[in-house]
């Protein structure tokens, strides 16, 4: 015969057990916030707000730039260097999926570009635009992986 401490400790329990089951994160809105906070704050230049967002140990990856920085340091540098060359950029994102686990962007950049382009051309003043997409993962609404991917090349057309 089961007491009842007996059968609120197998009920108990049970729920643990289904709680450590189901591990995948439900979409939460602050996940979508956090991201967008992101990209503001690459519009409006704002390091801080990147010491914020990003987990101290966390990844920003830009494909086409060839670029994998380590914490919010190494993506404030990237954002000094991209500023250097293209100083009024503007990102803005058109569409965004949430999964649970992670947040994708669609998204496009416009600015005026000076440096070398793709084809190692010195370009000055240079009109770009172009799409591309983003697949970020937020841990505790800080962002530990954030990846872009677009063809650099097509903002030069």
């Amino acid at each position: 015969m089961t007491t009842r401490s007996d059968r609120l400790a197998i009920l108990l329990t049970f729920v643990l057990v289904s709680c450590a089951v189901y591990s995948k994160k439900q979409p939460v809105e602050t996940d979508k916030a956090v991201v967008t906070a992101y990209v503001d704050a690459w519009n409006n230049r704002d390091s801080t707000a990147i010491d914020t967002l990003m987990a101290p140990d966390g990844i920003h990856e830009d494909v086409a730039q060839n670029f994998r920085g380590k914490g919010p340091k190494a993506v404030n540098e990237f954002m000094r260097g991209l500023l250097a060359a293209e100083p009024d950029y503007k990102w803005t994102v058109t569409n965004t999926l949430e999964d649970g686990r992670f947040v994708v962007l669609e998204w496009t950049w416009k600015g005026t570009y000076t440096g070398r382009d793709p084809l190692g051309k010195q370009v000055k003043s240079r009109p770009t635009s172009g799409r591309g997409s983003s697949v970020v993962e937020i841990d505790n609404g800080r962002i530990i992986r954030f990846t872009d991917y677009y063809d650099d090349a097509s903002f030069f057309k």
